[in-house]
């Protein structure tokens, strides 16, 4: 009988925490002796420490295990924009390609140069690759999709950020009109929220599937997609993933609840440098129930763990998730426009994802919002964005409005 996903996830852990005990001096010294076995291998991982980022570039020298393979280093900047490296080996690269299935249709991925792959290793076999560094970049990726590539091939799946596939978009369509011809089926769109409104247009636009992916460009092994059937992401079983109260660590959140991402990357997709109980920073909600399709229950990103605040209520956090889809559908709400290169103008404006932030200054839990407008000279309009905002999300949550440019750190999402 095939095993479960469960079960599949299970024998993977075991396999990976007896590996790590063999190769990393780190979890030579933490992880006790004896079998690994699937039924005790969660509760062996329950013990070990979680790493944030930082706290795993410290450790990182402690943690690495030994390897005669070959090692190339690549890049990431992932949502804060700060380039760190990673480390893979050649095993681990080709056990990545041999999860996926290759479904025979070419890809073009538009990212940043060095968003989590090592470029001329990875990136040349899983398709086209434009890094949108500027418009004359995008001119060429629409030249790929519209015209086809040098080998007379036609591009069938888009892959990007919400910001890059936003970009590309709005370029298109100020270029060509009707993009629905050039027989794009799959928009992949990943890391960043993509409202419902956006969701939409992109699908109409297009004339293509939207699928939405949420990973961290660190472990591109790890990325999940998000389900046709319980509309929750599940991560493939490359990876483990716990949720545990920010507030208490040790304590696992139960069906339904909020709480901090721990991922556990599995051998052989990661060995050299072990991703165990990594704690990206981003905040999840668990479904209250298994989808039926996985077996497993899903869950929903919800943003940057910083980003969140507590509504006062035991275990209650707002997140930015709780309010990037009413904002970002709104007109009269500001977007961000960091995303603009120098050889572009204004058009481009729409791309970007809604200014606002969540706040707890002691008095309770807020949010402020940049609008496109002075709230003073326009008031009623102003108090359309406030009333929207209270309807979606049932919260006492104080609505704060600001000017353009007036709101000072807006966060990332």
């Amino acid at each position: 009988m095939q095993p479960t996903l469960t079960e599949q996830r299970l024998i993977g852990l075991a396999r990976t925490l007896t590996r790590a005990r063999e190769g990393s001096p780190f979890y030579r010294e933490l992880i006790p002796a004896g079998e690994i076995r699937p039924d005790n291998a969660p509760a062996i991982l329950r013990r070990l420490p979680q790493f944030d980022p930082d706290g795993w570039s410290s450790a990182r020298a402690q943690l690495r295990s030994t390897s005669t393979d070959s090692i190339v280093t690549g890049f990431t900047n992932g949502t804060s924009g700060v380039p760190k490296a990673f480390c893979s080996t050649e095993a681990e690269r080709t056990a990545l390609r041999s999860s996926r299935l290759d479904d025979g249709r070419r890809r073009l991925h538009l990212a940043g140069i060095s968003h989590g792959a090592v470029v001329g290793l990875d990136l040349a076999e899983e398709g086209d690759f434009v890094p949108l560094l500027s418009m004359r970049y995008a001119d060429m990726a629409a030249d790929l999709i519209a015209h086809g590539t040098a080998d007379g091939a036609r591009i069938r799946v888009l892959v990007g950020t919400t910001r890059h596939i936003k970009i590309l978009t709005l370029h298109m369509l100020q270029r060509f009109g009707d993009l629905s011809a050039f027989g794009i089926e799959t928009v992949e769109v990943g890391r960043d929220f993509l409202s419902p409104t956006w969701e939409s247009r992109l699908r109409t636009w297009w004339g293509a599937d939207i699928e939405c992916v949420y990973g961290f460009s660190e472990l591109r092994m790890c990325n999940a997609r998000k389900c046709r059937t319980c509309a929750h992401h599940h991560f493939p079983p490359s990876c483990v993933a716990e949720v545990v109260d920010p507030a208490d660590p040790d304590r696992y959140v139960p069906l339904g609840g909020r709480g901090s991402l721990l991922v556990t990357a599995l051998y052989p997709y990661v060995e050299f440098e072990p991703r165990i109980r990594y704690r990206p920073g981003d905040m999840v909600e668990i479904a209250p129930r298994p989808c039926p399709e996985w077996g497993e229950p899903g869950f929903l990103p919800l943003g940057r763990e910083a980003h969140c605040v507590t509504t006062g209520r035991s275990g209650d956090y707002l997140t930015p998730s709780d309010y990037v889809s009413v904002l970002a559908d709104l007109p009269q709400v500001a977007v961000a426009f960091d995303h603009l290169y120098p050889d572009t103008d204004q058009r481009h404006y729409e791309a970007g994802n809604p200014r606002f932030k969540l706040v707890d200054n002691g008095a309770g839990p807020e949010v402020h919002v940049e609008l496109r407008f002075d709230p003073l000279v326009w008031p009623r309009q102003a108090e359309e964005v406030a009333d929207a905002v209270h309807a979606a999300v049932p919260a006492d949550v104080r609505v704060l409005l600001y000017g353009p440019d007036r709101l000072h750190k807006p966060i990332l999402v």
